[in-house]
C-alpha cells in the first residue's frame, strides 16, 4: 500500500497518490526540506490535496551540500534556535535525545546530525500528511525553468548511466530533447543552495543572476520577473535568493515559513488549478 513517500521515478499523476496541483523543487537540501516540512503542516488540516517533487541532481534529501552525511563541521547556530517547527523551539532537542545525540539548548549540533534530524523529520511530516499529500524525491538536474500560463515547466536531465531510457516510464513526464524530460507542474522553487557553488538554472521571464549574488524575489519569496513584478508560480528559497547567500538556518527557516504560506494562499488555492504533472506538449 502507498505511503506517499515513494522513491525514484516521479509518481505524481497516479490513481495511489495524492491529488493535483504539483509543487516542484529545484533541488532537494535543506532549503527545500523546509519549505516542504512548512507547506505540509500548513495546509494538511485544510485537506488540500497536492503533490511535492524534490528533485536533486545527488540525491542528497534534506542534506544537500551544507549538512551531507560525514560533515561534522558545528552548526553556527545552537539547538535551541533550529527546530524545523518554529511552534515547537524544543523539537530538535527531543529528536537529538532520543536518538542518543547528547545535547543541550545551547549545543551546537555537527551539520550531518542536522541533516539525519532533517531528513527524519520531513519523512514524519509526509507520513502525518498522506493522503492528502504527498512528496516525492528523484535524482535528477533541473537544467532549466520556464513560466507557462498559471504554471512551470521543467526540463530535467538524468545523466545518470542508462537512466536516458527510462525517462519515458516516468509517470507525469513528457519526451523532450534527448537525454531530456519535460514536466508541467503548478509551481515551481529554486532551492539550489549558495548560488557561487551551484548556480541556480536559467529561468524563462526572470533576469540572470548577477555573478554569485542570486536572484531576485519578494520579501515573501516570489521570484521578480523581467516585468518588475512578483511570479505567480515562480519562487525561490535560501541561499539561492539574492541578499541571502549566508543567512544561517534560522533565517532560512523563517524564510520557509514565509513562501509556504505564499504558496499555501496562491498555488494551492488557485481556482481552477488542473495541473497534475501533464506532458508538457
Amino acid at each position: 500500500m502507498s505511503t506517499g513517500r515513494e522513491n525514484g521515478v516521479l509518481g505524481v499523476g497516479t490513481s495511489r497518490n495524492a491529488a493535483e496541483p504539483v509543487i516542484a523543487f529545484a533541488g532537494g537540501g535543506p532549503s527545500a526540506a523546509l519549505v516542504a516540512i512548512a507547506l505540509l503542516r500548513a495546509t494538511t488540516w485544510l485537506r488540500l490535496g497536492y503533490e511535492v517533487v524534490l528533485l536533486d541532481e545527488y540525491g542528497r534529501y534534506a542534506r544537500g551540500t551544507s549538512c551531507a552525511g560525514g560533515d561534522d563541521r558545528r552548526l553556527d547556530a545552537p539547538v535551541r534556535t533550529l527546530s524545523a517547527f518554529p511552534d515547537r523551539p524544543a523539537h530538535l532537542l527531543e529528536w537529538a535525545r532520543s536518538s542518543g545525540v547528547r545535547c543541550s539548548p545551547a549545543t551546537h549540533l555537527p551539520r550531518r546530525v542536522y541533516g539525519d534530524y532533517l531528513a527524519a523529520t520531513l519523512a514524519d511530516t509526509t507520513d502525518w500528511a498522506w493522503p492528502h499529500a504527498a512528496v516525492h524525491r528523484r535524482s535528477a538536474r533541473v537544467a532549466a525553468l520556464a513560466a507557462d500560463g498559471d504554471g512551470v515547466v521543467l526540463h530535467i536531465r538524468d545523466d545518470r548511466p542508462g537512466r536516458a531510457s527510462a525517462r519515458t516510464r516516468s509517470a507525469g513526464t513528457g519526451a523532450g530533447p534527448a537525454g531530456e524530460e519535460r514536466l508541467r507542474v503548478a509551481a515551481a522553487v529554486v532551492a539550489t543552495g549558495d548560488p557561487a557553488v551551484h548556480a541556480p538554472p536559467p529561468i524563462a521571464g526572470v533576469p540572470a543572476q548577477r555573478g554569485a549574488a542570486g536572484l531576485a524575489s519578494c520579501p515573501r519569496g516570489a521570484l521578480i520577473t523581467v516585468s518588475g513584478g512578483p511570479s505567480p508560480c515562480l519562487f525561490v528559497v535560501g541561499p539561492a535568493r539574492r541578499g541571502h547567500r549566508f543567512d544561517a538556518l534560522p533565517r532560512i527557516r523563517d524564510q520557509a515559513e514565509r513562501l509556504a504560506g505564499l504558496i499555501a494562499d496562491t498555488v494551492l488555492r488557485r481556482a481552477g488549478t488542473a495541473h497534475r504533472g501533464d506532458p508538457a506538449g
